[in-house]
């Protein structure tokens, strides 16, 4: 690949620039922009993976808990306890293996995802404009940027048009920056080159035509990203709580260790032997199962949802989406197919006239035509198959200027004629709700755009605005989308011919009429609501359409909204913050709202102590999406919204939002089950040899014994948790893991369980048994009890027996697994030897069932007692 060299493109004429590249406005061939590939290589930065697999691996044996048992392994060897030092070095080998596989995974799952999300461009080539993929442009291609686009590499503007640039990223400056064609001095610094666009930008407001000037690593950006690393890997905040949780935990058990320690020592144990004891017991009190466990979870359900065309972009937000309240959804693309299709054509005259009367499309009358001409102004499309026939061609770009665009084609217009002598002056913003644009052999504009707002700026008598107006609302609340289409002359606005247009050049309009679309519901989308708000999640809509037009949409989708339970934005803005909070929560919809509108309201009800997930697209909704708990990004929407956004909806289509609250709701669930499962076993060992030091009994287990079932019996059972599909859909308020229920089933289930097995030791001591038989049945009891109780476990409050036991294939191979394990050790006599175990006469097998058998039962009954005092 050959370097791209500095050409000072900013001190460069248009004209001159275009020359020094070999280029045209017209674009590169595509033979050419091929060759230039080959040259210069691919517009992508040297992306820095956000791992390394030697870091992963280092990053296992920084725990606590690792030391602690390579001390204990070091100790080992200095008393040459060979076969303690054996089993202890794979205890840690398979403990740092298990967790360098799952996090690696973990990783690499995000990794891949970030892959899925591709950036397009719009380039020139062979005169005609196409999307291709943002890595496939090369030095001398003319882009077309448009209003929320993310630039995809330096380039120096041509053309122009009311061009704003966030380059925050870039500059630091806060404030969008306005550019200009205008050649500068060869000595601009990066700040001041007005006429240049940079890679990794955001255009906020305006279009362009731009020169590609460099691309991958030698943009602005690019030098950035080889000087500096910043490919800093971060906990998410739950595994930053468990951290903590970790910690206290470990002191507490410290605690109780050295209690044991020093008890152990003053009754005349071996020191040694009760240093190890102290160990195996810090290991086993400690879930240290729980953050491989929690890195499981949460990679298994991000992929999982990513087979679903929903892209989570990091895993925090995967941690927190299943406590969602409430939903800020739009309804273009999301509750609607986003198939927008032209049905009517309303002239002035017929919006004097009768509002009943219906029209069609099917043929249009001169006036009608004129209409439809002069928005075919505004159509900024693309083709996406030039090569097809005519009857297959699919235009891409907006939902409303493809429609426009295939109507007019229908009835023989010239859509890509009418590109070319189209003058874009305004673009339209969410502000302004209307652009304006002109032609270049006609002395008029034309404003297209809500059709409320232009009727304000039109000539109209009081008595024909009401009546129009009157109309607008009645077809609005029918569930159609209305475009007004208005013309000025160009003598009466000069000023527009010499530079940019502004909203207030468009006043005194002549109003021709609107056009009608109508974008289908979803078939699922009743549903989907249905199903959402049985989870506890309220579904509110906000749109930019007319209040009539939203409440249709509702009853199509099966909600009864009051006139009251609706606010357009009007009304929103004359109300107060504590005017507005009291009500909040019965407001079903807000029409007529502008970005600042969603903002306000996203932070009231985050006020009112909802969880707020907002589905958003455009540039002025990246603030919101950022300010809200959770924000969802359309696939089809602006590369600004999507980098903002916590998931990215590859499909637009409401039902994936229900499926990420359900995979949120999955994903919360098996991580209190894990906790709960792993720290209700913790108090097992404690107690065991607490009790037995205490009531001068014979230690129950050694050290060893108590390595071997933490590390390969109940951490295998507790990652397969991660692959339950079921989940609690009970209505819920946040992503609290340590709940009421979590606390009280761990401390419950933990201690009953721990003082029965303690008592079973001391009963069988007392009736005689020889003792190694009794040290071997309370090692297999110990043991088996984890890996049978898991199946309890997999619902926190449903009966056991309530759904399928055996289809989690991977923790029945878990279970069986660790069963063999736990049967050789007691049954092998190289194993017996090891850890220091008798054979079990068959006729004392009754026992370990009895245990298990008595175990279940208690912690359903404990499961079912929880219930019953919470219903």
């Amino acid at each position: 690949m050959h370097e791209q060299k500095q050409t000072f493109a900013w001190a460069l004429s248009v004209e001159q620039v275009l020359e020094r590249f070999h280029s045209a406005r017209s674009g590169l061939a595509e033979k050419e922009a091929d060759l230039r590939l080959r040259h210069f290589g691919t517009n992508s930065l040297p992306r820095p993976k956000r791992f390394t697999v030697l870091g992963i691996l280092l990053q296992q044996f920084s725990s606590p808990l690792i030391f602690i048992l390579v001390g204990a392994a070091m100790l080992t060897i200095f008393l040459k306890e060979w076969i303690d030092t054996v089993v202890i070095l794979l205890a840690i080998l398979v403990n740092a293996g298990l967790g360098f596989y799952q996090e690696y995974r973990a990783e690499a799952t995000l990794e891949k995802l970030t892959t899925y999300i591709k950036e397009r461009a719009r380039v020139i080539r062979d005169s005609t404009e196409q999307e291709v993929d943002s890595t496939l442009l090369v030095p001398g291609d003319v882009i077309h940027l448009s209003y929320g686009s993310r630039i995809p590499s330096d380039a120096r503007l041509i053309e122009a048009n009311e061009l704003s640039v966030d380059e925050s990223v870039l500059t630091g400056e806060s404030l969008p920056i306005h550019k200009i064609t205008e050649e500068l001095s060869e000595g601009t610094v990066l700040p001041e080159r007005t006429n240049m666009v940079f890679a990794g930008t955001l255009v906020v407001e305006g279009s362009a035509l731009a020169l590609v000037t460099t691309t991958g690593r030698y943009t602005e950006i690019g030098r950035i990203a080889e000087l500096v690393d910043t490919t800093k890997r971060e906990h998410t905040p739950l595994q930053k709580a468990l951290g903590r949780l970790g910690w206290m935990i470990f002191a507490g058990i410290t605690f109780l260790v050295a209690a044991i320690f020093f008890l152990g020592i003053m009754r005349g144990e071996p020191i040694f032997e009760m240093m190890l004891m102290a160990v195996a017991i810090s290991v086993g009190a400690i879930p240290e199962a729980l953050p491989i466990a929690l890195t499981v979870i949460l990679a298994v359900g991000v992929e999982r949802l990513a087979t679903r065309k929903g892209i989570m972009r990091n895993l925090a937000a995967a941690e927190t989406l299943g406590s969602a309240s409430v939903i800020m959804t739009d309804k273009t693309g999301t509750l609607t197919e986003a198939n927008m299709r032209l049905v009517d054509i309303r002239t002035r005259k017929e919006l004097l006239d009768d509002p009943a009367q219906q029209g069609s499309i099917e043929s249009l009358k001169p006036d009608e035509k004129d209409i439809l001409a002069a928005a075919l102004w505004g159509v900024d499309i693309v083709l996406e198959n030039a090569d097809a026939p005519e009857s297959e061609w699919r235009f891409s770009g907006k939902p409303i200027e493809t429609a426009i665009a295939r109507a007019a084609h229908t009835h023989g217009f010239d859509v890509f004629e009418a590109a070319k002598v189209r003058i874009p002056l305004l673009p339209f913003n969410s502000t302004n709700k209307f652009s304006i644009n002109g032609h270049r052999h006609k002395d008029e504009y034309i404003a297209l755009g809500a059709p409320d707002i232009l009727l304000q700026r039109s000539r109209l008598t009081k008595d024909d605005y009401l009546a129009m107006d009157a109309h607008i609302q009645k077809v609005s609340a029918e569930g159609k989308r209305l475009l007004g289409v208005a013309r000025f002359p160009r003598e009466k606005h000069g000023t527009l011919k010499r530079g940019p247009a502004h909203p207030h050049h468009a006043s005194d309009l002549d109003f021709l009429g609107v056009l009608v679309f109508q974008d289908p519901i979803r078939p699922e989308a009743k549903d989907a609501i249905k199903r959402m708000e049985s989870l506890g999640a309220r579904v509110v809509m906000l749109t930019g359409d007319l209040k009539g037009t939203a409440i249709a949409i509702s009853r199509e989708l099966g909600w009864n909204v009051p006139e009251g339970d609706a606010l357009s934005g009007e009304e929103l803005r004359r109300l107060s913050d504590e005017e507005l909070l009291p009500d909040i929560s019965r407001i079903r919809i807000f029409a007529r709202v502008t970005p600042e509108d969603k903002l306000r309201i996203g932070k009231l009800y985050q006020k009112a102590g909802e969880i707020v997930a907002m589905t958003g697209d455009g540039v002025n909704d990246a603030p919101s999406l950022k300010a809200v708990d959770i924000g969802i990004a359309l696939g089809s929407g602006t590369d600004v919204a999507k980098s903002v956004a916590g998931l990215v909806l590859l499909d637009d289509n409401f039902t994936t939002i229900v499926r990420a609250i359900e995979e949120g709701r999955r994903i919360l669930e098996n991580i209190r089950k894990v906790f709960v499962y792993l720290t209700s076993t913790c108090l097992d060992a404690v107690i065991l040899i607490g009790g037995s030091l205490v009531a001068g009994l014979p230690l129950p287990l050694s050290a060893l014994q108590i390595i071997w079932v933490n590390f390969f019996a109940d951490s295998l059972p507790a990652l397969s948790y991660a692959f339950d599909k079921e989940y609690d859909s009970r209505r819920e308020r946040g992503a609290e893991i340590l709940t009421r229920e979590v606390k009280v089933l761990t401390l419950g289930i933990g201690i009953l369980t721990s003082a029965l097995l303690f008592s079973m030791y001391w009963f069988l001591l007392r009736i005689g048994l020889p003792q190694e038989q009794v040290h071997s049945l309370i090692f297999v009891c110990f043991a088996l009890y984890g890996l049978i109780v898991a199946y309890c476990f997999r619902s926190l409050r449903a009966s056991l027996f309530s759904r399928p036991i055996f289809d989690n294939r991977y923790l029945n191979m878990s279970v069986g697994l660790g069963t063999i394990l736990i049967i050789a050790s007691v049954s092998v006599p190289f194993l017996r030897d090891i850890f220091q175990l008798a054979a079990i006469p068959l006729s004392l097998a009754w026992i370990i069932i009895v245990w298990l058998i008595v175990n279940i039962a208690l912690v359903e009954t404990t499961k079912w007692a929880f219930r019953k005092l919470n219903r």
